[in-house]
């Protein structure tokens, strides 16, 4: 059974059936008021990082001596095959001229799960092509990197079927990243009554052909 757990904000923590362990964009000190530290005893065979922003480049957060994975290019991990693409961070006026970003496609058997990192719009062919009919795809849903009323749009355009948002407001009242930014429950209920949405608690098992739909998980390491 594969397993995604989102630690906070776009921290995950994938685990293959075969136990291998791979943590994507681990934060540090910087992150969603009401986010814990991630735990010291954190531990991966690979950790993959999007991009360098502080907020998803604290490979030090992470045990184990796990395979550092920054740049593109095609790794084997124990039975996940990890392939990461060259793209740019989006904003709202469209992709960065100066911030790269690397999109992880992670492969176990027959799944295919797609970590965006704080990719907007994406649009290099080969990379729209490597993503598309992704089973599980990850979402920065702050506003900045991706204009929400295109979100789902290009969700639609890539053919994802189980949609993970990512990078929101741990609280309505302290908002991260831009004034804008929602929390999941805020974001969730700007969903068309045609989308299905599920709550999963912070953890989510993919297998291949999941359904259409997004699902609403939880920061695993939130504050009361």
């Amino acid at each position: 059974m594969t397993t995604i757990q989102l630690l906070g904000n776009a921290c995950t923590l994938l685990t293959a059936p075969d136990g291998t362990r791979i943590v994507s964009d681990p934060y540090g000190d910087e992150r969603p008021p009401r986010l814990g530290s991630l735990p010291g005893d954190l531990e991966a065979e690979a950790v993959t990082v999007s991009h360098v922003h502080s907020d998803h480049n604290n490979v030090s957060a992470v045990g184990g001596d796990p395979q550092h994975i920054t740049e593109p290019g095609t790794y084997q991990v124990g039975m996940v095959r990890v392939t990461g693409y060259e793209s740019r961070e989006g904003s709202p006026t469209g992709p960065s001229k100066t911030m790269r970003n690397v999109v992880f496609v992670f492969e176990i058997e027959q799944a295919k799960i797609v970590h965006l990192g704080d990719a907007g719009l994406i649009p290099e062919p080969n990379v729209r092509a490597a993503i598309a009919n992704a089973d599980v795809i990850l979402v920065n849903i702050d506003g900045y990197v991706l204009p929400l009323d295109q979100l789902l749009p290009e969700m639609e355009r890539l053919g994802a079927r189980t949609i993970i948002p990512t990078h929101f407001s741990a609280s309505a009242s302290a908002r991260w990243a831009t004034a804008e930014t929602m929390t999941l429950e805020e974001f969730l209920g700007t969903l068309p009554a045609d989308i299905a949405v599920v709550r999963m608690g912070s953890e989510i098992q993919v297998t291949p052909g999941m359904p259409k739909q997004v699902a609403g998980l939880s920061y695993l390491l939130l504050e009361e």
